[in-house]
């Protein structure tokens, strides 16, 4: 006759998975809501708590500290006056979330949601993706006005030079050099590398006006979504 063994554990809360395997024991550190996309954030060079906060607009303040406090349990960042940054063992999740995003890039298998689409979150993308050398010796300010949102989630400002970035959301009264205005969906598709510029500005109600000098060198300041396939 054949024992049949239970769990000692059964019936009790779990605070793990139970298993010995890799991918359990990776996902007891990091398969908790927002984790990795904290670690997103921090592979994007992101140190602050605020800076973290602005690339994950919908994250709870006290959810993104407590998630802070395990990553720094585990031993995949520290955190200290200067900001929160990655150890090398946070460093070497890099290829896990590329793995990740290549993935979900992949026709059919993790498709974009009207949901996902958020402005916050992608301007923010876009101010830290510019190639600085690349930016005129002047400020340049471009207005991106996403047509079909509403007022308060309508228009953000980009001051663009070549020491810094900043991203408004209200208007700074500063002259603006260029502006575009589209859809979120096609904004976001050009992007992730969807759309090319040109197929971005073929698209019904994308339109971009100002400096023609300006709109013509700006595809070059743009590095893209760094996770683009």
């Amino acid at each position: 006759m054949i024992e049949v063994m239970s769990s000692p554990a059964y019936g009790e809360p779990m605070t793990g998975y139970g298993q010995f395997c890799a991918v359990a024991r990776a996902l007891e550190v990091l398969g908790e809501r927002w984790t990795l996309l904290i670690v997103r954030e921090l592979l994007m060079g992101s140190t602050g708590f605020n800076e973290i906060r602005r690339g994950l607009p919908r994250i709870p303040t006290a959810t993104l500290a407590t998630r802070l406090r395990t990553l720094e349990g585990a031993g995949i960042i520290t955190g200290g006056d200067d900001g929160y940054s990655l150890t090398a063992a946070g460093r070497d999740l890099f290829p896990v979330v590329a793995s990740l995003a290549a993935w979900a890039s992949q026709p059919g298998r993790a498709e974009i949601r009207d949901d996902h689409l958020d402005t916050a979150a992608l301007t923010w993308d876009i101010q830290r993706r510019i190639d600085l050398e690349a930016i005129p010796a002047r400020t340049v300010v471009i207005e991106f006005e996403f047509t079909d949102r509403p007022g308060g989630d309508r228009r953000y400002w980009l001051h663009v030079g070549r020491r810094r970035v900043d991203l408004c959301r209200t208007d700074t009264g500063d002259e603006v050099s260029v502006w575009m205005c589209g859809r979120v969906a096609d904004i976001t598709d050009w992007w992730i590398a969807r759309k090319t510029w040109r197929e971005l500005l073929d698209q019904p109600g994308v339109e971009i006006s100002g400096d023609r000098d300006l709109i013509h060198a700006m595809p070059t300041w743009f590095l893209g979504y760094a996770l683009a396939s």
